[in-house]
């Protein structure tokens, strides 16, 4: 569980020049317009760049957001409620989700409270917190897949919590794969212990900056977080209303600028736009990079071609799937054409593998697999190959024992029949009367007196890098 914070080929169609929502200079005229988070984030000079786009989602993984709030009006998708499993997540139980979603795309020029750092941007409504403030970690993965699935650009999660769920961690990683950044809040705590998702290594973690160089006393620090934004800003308020808050603002902050990163370079991959965002950062001590700054990494990524950094996620198991991600988001309208390969010292296409899944099968033990993305408005590009295809122990004969069951006899154990890859065995012998009881390890046991009026039984067990299986022989007659 997580702790709530305090607070098609379209490419011509679809590209950059058509996502800049405008190349005006931007003066917001809004009420909270002079408020100094927006200069310190450089935000007005990135407005003079671009907006955002309505192609732009930003998904608020949170308590879910009021898509009547007058500064939010006609800005908020679809989305869903992973607490109640409906698909009404815009009415929410706490305003915690709104204010959120205001710090990152609250509309501007429209005379009510602040804006938005993608405030041309639009919001998908993601609600995993419930009356309790607690968010389940199966929940928050559920809903950064939905994201990554229905068309979100960025991800913005504003909880927090010790504990790192592998499940968790895995949607983070598709997500990135897939082109879509996470970014989190560092959380609330005061020290260096590592908060999660933010702590992640695939996330954008975000802490909470005081002033232009050091973080809030109440801000998680670290090697592990990387940027910082303002600890405060304005925020839309449940019942329509704006105010100023703090914590749990600086993850919205810039997840507005990712947004507006993203409306500039669709084609540009994850790691492409966190690198913009860290070669400009000013140093914060606490954080990795430090403070963002929106218009130097605007002019950092510049507006890269269509260009694909194909990513395999998946356990080169044999039974398991592998998924293929061209690193592009969808949103780009680059569709990619995958092909599988298996590799040695050269690689060889797969026959019929195509698709952006790959079921392993035996044939592909003792390979390496990569996956090659292809389209006609893009230069082919490989993933890097996977680690050698393995093959989880399977016996497809069982054990069984030489010999006759008799005091004084030598029996021997055959290891019956087995697949999978460098295999390990172990042989023990068991004493059987209702329940087995082990006796002996090792290739064979010589009949005990002991033994009478018991059954003998020998196990094996099997094992690799995938896991154990065991195999039990037939019992033996009773011993007499």
């Amino acid at each position: 569980m997580e702790r709530r914070s305090a607070i098609g080929l379209l490419v011509a169609a679809l590209g950059a020049a058509t996502l800049a929502a405008s190349v005006q200079a931007i003066l917001p005229s809004d009420p909270q317009a002079a408020h100094p988070t927006y200069a310190a984030l450089n935000l007005p000079a990135a407005w003079d760049v671009t907006s955002g786009s309505p192609r732009v989602v930003i998904a608020i993984v949170d308590t879910g957001i009021d898509p009547t709030h007058p500064d939010l009006a006609g800005a908020v998708r679809a989305g869903r409620d992973f607490v109640d499993r409906d698909d009404d997540a815009t009415n929410p139980p706490g305003g915690h989700g709104t204010a959120v979603a205001g710090v990152a795309a609250a509309r501007a020029n429209n005379g009510v409270g602040g804006i938005g750092t993608c405030f041309s941007c639009e919001l998908m409504s993601l609600r995993v917190l419930g009356l309790d403030g607690i968010a389940l970690n199966t929940n928050t993965a559920a809903a950064i897949d939905y994201a990554v699935d229905h068309g979100a650009a960025v991800v913005n999660a504003s909880i927090y919590g010790p504990h790192s769920p592998p499940t968790l961690r895995a949607a983070i990683v598709r997500a990135r794969a897939a082109g879509v950044l996470v970014v989190a809040a560092a959380g609330n705590e005061g020290t260096a212990e590592p908060q999660y998702p933010a702590a992640f290594p695939e996330t954008i973690s975000v802490g909470a900056a005081a002033t232009s160089t050091s973080l809030a006393r109440y801000s998680s620090f670290g090697s592990w977080l990387e940027f910082a934004a303002p600890e405060c800003a304005p925020i839309t308020s449940i019942g329509g209303g704006t105010d100023v808050g703090c914590a749990s603002i600086a993850s919205p902050l810039v997840a507005g600028i990712v947004a507006l990163l993203r409306t500039q370079a669709p084609f540009a991959t994850a790691d492409e736009v966190e690198s913009a965002l860290a070669r400009t950062a000013r140093p914060i001590a606490g954080t990795r990079h430090g403070l963002v700054d929106a218009a130097a990494a605007l002019a950092a990524l510049g507006r890269p071609e269509p260009h694909f950094q194909p990513v395999v996620v998946g356990s080169p198991v044999v039974g398991e799937s592998l998924e293929a991600f061209s690193g592009v988001w969808s949103g780009a309208g680059l569709a990619a054409t995958y092909r599988w390969e298996r590799c040695q010292n050269s690689c060889t296409p797969i026959e019929d593998a195509i698709s952006s899944r790959y079921e392993l099968t035996p044939a592909d033990t003792g390979f390496r697999l990569r996956v090659t993305a292809s389209s006609p408005a893009a230069a082919p590009a490989a993933s890097t190959t996977t680690a050698l295809v393995v093959e989880a122990p399977r016996a497809s004969e069982l054990p069984s024992i030489v010999g006759r069951a008799r005091v004084g006899a030598l029996l021997t154990a055959r290891p019956g029949t087995w697949a999978g890859t460098d295999l390990r065995f172990s042989t023990s012998w068991l004493r059987c009367r209702g329940v087995c009881t082990e006796i002996k390890a090792g290739a064979s046991y010589r009949v005990r007196a002991a033994d009478r009026g018991y059954r003998l039984r020998v196990a094996m067990l099997a094992s690799n890098a995938v896991g154990s299986v065991s195999a039990r022989s037939k019992p033996t007659a009773v011993v007499r």
